[in-house]
């Protein structure tokens, strides 16, 4: 399954919820605002060993770089959700 965050930790508890109920298995997509996690080190030390995703455009946009995960793009996005299934989304 995939866990999709879209706000930002540091506002809400999203992404916390989102760790707490994934299975091990399960792939995260950051986005939107939850891309910040992705350059914050307190969340890389937390996010390191999860199959990680994050969106390049929300980074671009935010003028972020990703320090962990994977940088993808919408049509990814898309491929992700095509082999995994529809996603469970964390929308504060």
């Amino acid at each position: 399954m995939i866990q999709l965050v879209l706000s930002s930790p540091f506002q809400s508890q999203d992404l916390e919820q989102a760790l707490r109920y994934r299975d091990a298995s399960d792939l995260l997509v950051l986005m939107q605002d939850a891309v910040v996690a992705a350059a914050a080190p307190v969340w890389c030390e937390r996010l390191a060993g999860i199959p990680l995703y994050v969106m390049g455009e929300d980074l671009q946009a935010r003028g972020l770089q990703s320090r962990i995960g994977m940088e993808l793009d919408m049509a990814g996005l898309i491929g992700l959700i095509a082999e995994h299934g529809s996603p469970q989304t964390w929308a504060g």
